[in-house]
């Protein structure tokens, strides 16, 4: 998944194969994506474009990537990540590397999208394929979660430490979990947010929301079922 880049001016989560939080730097990760329906209310300012994000009325998307979620899908002030990194992540945790899930399966898309210069950050990546492969994908992504606890990533300008508990958010999909992420920068700068992992038809999705402040659990729970639902194929 795409790097998390947080530093003292801006935060920016973005994904393509692990989340991963860096410190240092203001950049974040493209996306592909497309319109749907209207979002839970969530407070948020437009960020500006120095910050990499591209506007709202992106073209439309195909395929896979036309069900992710879009701007449109979320409250006013939310647009695509334009830039991007992306770190290797070495660790067992299929919630920070996906490629332990996402190999069995024939298509992937990605989504990458903020709620202003302070987040909230949004990250969704889904991969489908046949039954077979969703079945192995699946299992390997479960059968991996009990080394999703806390795991340190060092960048070229620091460390983060990620912590990932269980929690009880509403079930998603065909099956899912969900967990609490808190993300700790060796610079002192402290995210916090929630992570799905939800199988739903021939699909299976990993979604994150993450803030620099409390991310309101409503909002969080409408957007994840939202974004479970639309992701299925």
């Amino acid at each position: 998944m795409r790097v998390l880049s947080v530093s003292s001016c801006i935060a920016a989560l973005s994904s393509a194969a692990l989340v991963g939080l860096t410190a240092g730097g203001c950049s974040s990760s493209a996306a592909a994506s497309s319109p749907g329906a209207a979002g839970s209310a969530q407070p948020s300012a437009t960020a500006p474009k120095a910050m990499g994000t591209a506007p709202s009325t992106a073209p439309s998307a195909t395929g896979l990537a036309a069900k992710l979620l879009a701007p449109a899908d979320l409250p006013a002030g939310w647009g695509i990540d334009a830039a991007a990194t992306n770190p290797t992540m070495q660790t067992d945790c299929p919630l920070l590397n996906t490629s332990i899930w996402n190999a069995p399966l024939t298509d992937h898309a990605e989504a990458d999208l903020n709620g202003g210069l302070a987040g909230p950050f949004l990250v969704e990546q889904i991969a489908a394929g046949d039954a077979a492969q969703v079945t192995k994908s699946w299992a390997a992504l479960v059968n991996g979660l009990s080394k999703c606890t806390t795991y340190t990533h060092g960048g070229a300008n620091g460390s983060s430490t990620f912590s990932i508990v269980r929690t009880g958010l509403p079930a998603y999909g065909d099956s899912s979990y969900s967990f609490t992420l808190s993300i700790q920068i060796s610079t002192g700068i402290k995210g916090n947010g929630y992570i799905v992992a939800a199988r739903n038809g021939n699909t299976v999705a990993v979604i994150y929301i993450v803030a620099l402040t409390p991310v309101d659990k409503t909002f969080v729970e409408t957007t994840m079922g939202k974004a479970v639902t639309k992701s299925r194929t």
